[in-house]
């Protein structure tokens, strides 16, 4: 294919060349070498009678003079010549330098147009030998590009763009534009993956049957066809996937989902079968789809009533990851960060066999991510990337290289030779809040009623049980905000209690409680603030249960359309006396969240004003110094407001202590160095193989014996319900035990929201038999 492009692009110049050349050869006129004279000198050798023969072009006002014999002429100064016509050429020079002249028997010369008339009486009173007149008039092959010019330059244009839309040609429209990388080029190897050690390891699998599939044949498994990668922006996910590239070894395809869609009708499915097409012929190979979501979207969705191109490409992609068709040694993996909006037959078993999460690093994979961007950036002895993993939790990976790479352009920047701790934090604080507004003029009295806003936040999350700790606060501008509070967990929990969510409300509402026990007023700086603890009350009451006069029941969940983006097309799912039940719910928690932080800045307004003070003469405040203001206050009881357990009464007997707490009361080092185990030896005794239904059974080994389950009667249980894959349920078969429990496809948000009986197991197995175990 590259050796065609070449011979075409070297048509396209060789054409364009002789164009050039017959253009030149055909405007030129090389007769008669005229020398260039001032119209002066011309008229002279008129009335000396040494005109032999004289012509007067009418279009480009030149007269040309064929002289009796040669003179020597001083040549005209040079002037702007027509594109094709060909340049004067000059005589002998002789003489001396300084008058410089030439011999010359051919002169030409400008004339203007209204001397045309008094050039023809000089030419008759001179009784010039010929002289006539020329009107200039295109050659053929001008006036022919003339008029075909145009049409040949557009149809050079429109195969020039065709061929660099598709990289096919003209008539590649559906050909696919995956590019191929094969094991002898250099790519990412998964020693450049770091923090995503889950993910690796699933996807060294893949890599290892590619390179040993008969070790996986003789156990009868087959490798997934379809791998799926999903989870937050700069997680890793297109980095697992080079990786893949770099240790399998095997032809590599890579196409973004968006390639797929053209303007043209059609072309998405084409590009599917050709794209599968050239992965058969190079099996065992890999196909990476990037963005998978932009042709994996959900079908019959959408408020139009046409069909959607996108559907076509996607019934395509469907019957080729799992059809007639055998595809054996080609496997798919794809990449996206909306999981919940792709198809649920694009999910299921057989196409994407294994979805693997990619989610933001926990403490271990932060440092380990740090460790691979810091390579080949200079440090001082004083930077501790550990402490820097433990300040930026929830931070992805392109978060992390992200803040190292600002951290070297600051360093750059102030003309320093390695990154100080100082270049570290200050990266931080811009990925997280934007850079410094260092033009911005703040008046005294904004300043102080950001000091006291700032230090109401602080004050409250020191005071507030099961609290993160506070790590930094300052008054400086940053990005959107005037300054903040930074708190920073010890650890990656993912589980909150309601102590911790009460206390992050009241920390929320600390800044505005501030303002008004301080000024009597409230400002809008509380705005953010105000947006946060709506959100983690009304979640609280709507999705976690943790009201108690609504219950554990989730209100308001989505049946939206993806193409709406999950609002518009949302359903209630309960009545208007439950949405105001949820409303008066949310303003109860917000209040008693406000009357606690309003109770903890009344009982420390002195170190209040304190830290204000110090605020405002310091601008930013770290932890050293914070323990040192803020060091006698004492843990506020947590809010028992919401604890309504009626009569379920919580036990008094503690929970069972965690190995790794028993073994830090002994002084044991925990978590124990795991021994390399080595697994038992297998006998050929102790194999048994069961026939397939086109051999027969192993002489010398027992038949297996299959018993089928007696069936009692057919029970008339409630409808099963089975999980769609992003958490939403949908009817199942009926005849199913009325409380069977099922399976759970629910992936991404909602995880686990779709359980229910599977397909209703009771229709298929008849009633259940007395003390049978239900599965």
């Amino acid at each position: 294919m590259d050796r065609k492009k070449l011979f075409r692009n070297i048509g396209i110049i060789a054409f364009i060349v002789l164009l050039f050349v017959g253009l030149s050869f055909f405007g030129a006129n090389n007769s008669v070498d005229y020398q260039s004279v001032n119209t002066s000198v011309a008229l002279q050798q008129i009335k000396d009678g040494n005109v032999q023969k004289a012509v007067l072009e009418d279009r480009e006002q030149v007269l040309k003079l064929t002289l009796k014999k040669k003179v020597k002429v001083e040549p005209a100064t040079p002037q702007k010549q027509s594109l094709f016509a060909p340049p004067s050429q000059p005589g002998t020079l002789t003489g001396d330098k300084k008058t410089k002249t030439v011999e010359a028997q051919a002169l030409t010369t400008q004339f203007p147009a209204a001397a045309a008339d008094d050039i023809f009486t000089l030419l008759e009173s001179s009784k010039v030998d010929a002289f006539t007149t020329e009107v200039h008039q295109s050659s053929w092959f001008t006036q022919a590009l003339i008029y075909l010019g145009p049409t040949l330059l557009l149809i050079l244009l429109m195969v020039w763009f065709f061929g660099r839309m598709q990289k096919n040609g003209p008539m590649g429209f559906g050909k696919s534009t995956a590019s191929g990388v094969n094991k002898d080029r250099p790519t990412t190897t998964f020693k450049d993956v770091a923090g995503e050690d889950e993910a690796v390891e699933e996807l060294n699998e893949i890599k290892d049957f590619l390179q040993h599939p008969d070790r996986y044949e003789k156990l009868g498994a087959k490798i997934p066809r379809g791998v799926l990668l999903y989870g937050p922006p700069g997680t890793g996910k297109t980095l697992l996937a080079r990786a893949v590239a770099g240790e399998a070894g095997v032809p590599f395809f890579s196409i973004s989902g968006s390639d797929f869609v053209e303007m043209f009708a059609g072309v998405g499915a084409s590009r599917v079968r050709d794209l599968f097409e050239q992965a058969k012929k190079n099996n065992p190979c890999i196909i990476f789809i990037d963005e998978i979501d932009a042709v994996g979207r959900q079908r019959g969705a959408g408020i139009g009533g046409g069909h959607d191109e996108r559907e076509q490409t996607l019934n395509q992609l469907l019957v080729e990851m799992d059809g007639f068709d055998d595809r054996q040694g080609v496997i798919l993996i794809a990449a996206t960060n909306r999981v919940d909006v792709l198809d649920p037959a694009l999910l299921r078993p057989g196409r994407f066999d294994r979805q693997i999460p990619v989610t933001n690093p926990d403490l271990k994979g932060r440092q380990a991510i740090l460790k691979v961007h810091a390579k080949g950036k200079p440090f001082t002895k004083d930077c501790d990337l550990d402490a820097l993993a433990k300040r930026t939790v929830g931070f992805s990976g392109a978060d992390l290289a992200n803040v190292l790479n600002e951290a070297a352009l600051l360093t750059a920047r102030q003309n320093q030779k390695a990154i100080t701790p100082d270049n570290l934090e200050e990266a931080t604080d811009r990925v997280i809040g934007g850079p410094r507004r260092t033009g911005r003029i703040i008046s005294e009295k904004e300043k102080k009623v950001t000091a006291y806003h700032e230090a109401g936040h602080t004050i409250c999350a020191w005071a507030m049980p099961q609290m993160d700790p506070v790590y930094k606060v300052t008054i400086l501008p940053r990005g959107r905000t005037g300054g903040y509070s930074m708190v920073a967990g010890e650890d990656d929990s993912g589980l909150r209690t309601r102590t911790q969510l009460l206390s992050q409300i009241v920390f929320a509402m600390g800044g505005r409680t501030a303002e008004e026990l301080v000024f009597a007023e409230p400002t809008t700086g509380a705005s953010n603030d105000i947006e946060q603890a709506t959100k983690i009350a009304r979640a609280m009451v709507s999705e976690w249960g943790m009201s108690a006069k609504l219950g554990p029941v989730k209100y308001g969940e989505e049946e939206g359309d993806p193409f709406l983006g999950r609002t518009l097309g949302t359903k209630s799912t309960y009545s208007h006396e439950v949405a105001r039940d949820i409303d008066e719910e949310v303003h109860r928690i917000i209040d008693a969240c406000h009357t606690e932080a309003w109770a903890t800045l009344s009982q420390y307004r002195d170190l209040l004003d304190t830290l204000s003070f110090a605020l405002l003469e310091k601008e930013t405040l770290r932890r050293p110094e914070l323990e040192e203001i803020l060091g006698s206050i004492d843990t506020r009881p947590r809010i028992t407001e919401f604890d309504d357990f009626g009569e379920r009464i919580p036990s008094s007997q503690p929970p069972v202590k965690t190995p790794g707490e028993l073994a830090k009361e002994r002084g044991e080092e925990w978590p124990p160095k795991m021994e390399k185990t080595t697994l038992p030896e297998i006998s050929e005794d102790d194999i048994v193989h069961y026939p397939s239904p086109d051999k027969p059974a192993q002489p010398g080994r027992p038949k297996p014996v299959f018993r089928p389950i007696p069936h009692g009667p057919r029970s008339s249980g409630t409808d099963g319900t089975r999980g769609d894959g992003a958490g939403n349920n949908q009817p199942g078969g009926s005849g199913g035990p009325t409380s069977g429990t099922g399976q759970s496809n629910g992936t991404g948000n909602g995880q686990g929201d779709g359980n229910s009986g599977r397909d209703g197991l009771g229709g298929l197995f008849g009633g259940w038999r007395p003390g049978q175990r239900r599965h």
